[in-house]
């Protein structure tokens, strides 16, 4: 989702600070009372000095940062704790993370994209939560299930989805959908000379065949005055392109690599033949598909300049956004095409307790008391990342809001995202993650840009990943 590359010192450098840091003290605050239930409505909280708590949390500046920013000052209100929140860059808040486990650094939370969970657990770095989560009688069977997989490690490398300790709370939820501009779909004209080239009726592809004939019917024709094209996704190195590809390797049968044996799996028939549709797919993308980042599949789709995407379900809202967008109420979403089945990958942030913060409790209980039913829906209407509560998508809060002088649903892509969650696969799940998507994007790159065959690209990135693993 939003992201950039990560330096790879960064590993050194934590790795050193924590060896500096090895006999720093425990996370446990003596000091905070332990009166309220977070889960419900909180109750005014003092130390027992009578000073009043303050706690510091960094977050991605995203929709959901910002809302965090506006519930924080309310959190404030009914408890007396105040919450101070920087929001800043992805890159930045895993250097401030490193620094705050190492105790260079005065931090309660953090907003962190996902795949970061095994690489701090695996470190012990991060605040288990399983004992908080009983003390204050969290739910967790309120979550949809691959929602609080993303805050749970086991200690086994891909275990994604088997249950482990709890290390925080998901946030955010944006699994990859299909987008699709339904007026588009819908026109007579466009039905008709589908039917006639292709000899079934143009519809919301559910099949791979479908999506790429699809692609190839809108690439190049000239609606409202402008040329489209066929469809977009992330294609940029470093993170884009795998994000994309993974959608077209899972959906395959394939994985990334054999967790039995720990071994790169990116040369089998199957992985071949994923990679190689999405390699031949790109012809019908914009110029320029290979810079893209989340940012520029959004804009084209608000300005009317694809047919579809493969994108995530949080950025939905910028295509509704009277504005900006050209297209408001004319984008459709449901389920990714699939090739043997349909397995989206996941995008996600999750909040996390550093086991060097002072105030570990106060911290647990804002980050249960933000996440619980109100406020999951309450961040949903302030434009935050989608919900993490299953309950949440059937809401009328939500399910009824209608975009503004329309009688257009807000969040009509609801429904197709309530589905993907049964199936959606996250990022390889193992501490070496950042690493591994930084080594495997170099030879999509290659692919796609014709300077590899894809067999001799998937090889040499098998080759790679494997040196890595040793």
């Amino acid at each position: 989702m939003i992201r950039k590359p990560l330096l790879t010192t960064l590993t050194i450098f934590i790795g050193l600070m924590l060896v500096i840091s090895a006999c720093s003290s425990n996370s446990k605050n003596e000091n905070n009372s332990a009166s309220s239930t977070p889960s419900g409505s909180a109750s005014s909280e003092l130390e027992k000095s009578g000073e009043k708590v303050t706690l510091n949390g960094v977050w991605l500046g995203a929709t959901w940062g910002t809302a965090t920013v506006e519930l924080a000052k309310e959190y404030e209100k009914e408890t007396g704790v105040k919450v101070n929140i920087e929001l800043l860059g992805r890159d930045v808040i895993y250097q401030k993370l490193a620094l705050s486990i190492a105790g260079q650094a005065d931090y309660d939370l953090f907003n962190i994209d996902y795949n970061w969970i095994p690489e701090f657990a695996s470190t012990g770095s991060l605040l288990p939560l399983d004992d908080l989560m009983k003390k204050y009688e969290v739910d967790t069977s309120a979550y949809i299930p691959r929602a609080l997989a993303m805050t749970q490690w086991n200690g086994k490398n891909g275990s994604f989805g088997d249950g482990g300790t709890n290390y925080g709370l998901p946030q955010s939820l944006d699994p990859a959908l299909l987008w699709y501009r339904s007026d588009l779909f819908k026109d007579e004209k466009n039905k008709a000379d589908f039917k006639s080239e292709y000899g079934y009726d143009l519809a919301p592809p559910k099949t791979m065949e479908e999506f790429t004939n699809a692609a190839k019917f809108f690439n190049g024709k000239e609606v409202d005055g402008q040329k489209i094209y066929g469809w977009a996704a992330q294609g940029s190195k470093g993170f884009g392109n795998v994000h994309t590809w993974l959608n077209f390797l899972y959906s395959n049968g394939a994985d990334a690599i054999d967790w039995d044996n720990m071994k790169s799996s990116l040369s089998t028939p199957e992985a071949i033949e994923a990679t190689k549709t999405w390699v031949d797919l790109l012809k019908y993308s914009p110029p320029g598909i290979h810079d893209y980042t989340f940012a520029e599949v959004a804009s084209d789709a608000s300005q009317g300049k694809i047919a579809m995407a493969i994108h995530w379900s949080w950025n939905a809202f910028e295509v509704d956004n009277p504005d900006t967008s050209k297209t408001v109420g004319k984008w459709e979403f449901v389920q990714i095409p699939k090739m043997k089945e349909a397995v989206p990958h996941l995008a996600g942030w999750s909040i996390v307790i550093p086991k060097t913060s002072k105030n570990s409790e106060e911290a647990f209980k804002f980050m249960a008391w933000l996440e619980n039913k109100q406020n999951d829906v309450k961040q949903a209407q302030m434009g935050g990342g989608d919900p993490v509560r299953t309950e949440s998508y059937s809401d009328p809060t939500l399910t009824d809001t209608k975009i503004e002088g329309t009688d257009i649903k807000a969040f009509r892509r609801y429904e197709a995202h309530a589905e993907a969650m049964k199936t959606t696969k996250a990022r390889p799940f193992f501490p070496q993650e950042e690493k591994w998507e930084s080594t495997v994007s170099e030879f999509l790159s290659a692919a796609a840009l014709g300077q590899m065959t894809v067999e001799e690209a998937m090889k040499k990135a098998d080759e790679a990943v494997d040196k890595m693993l040793k």
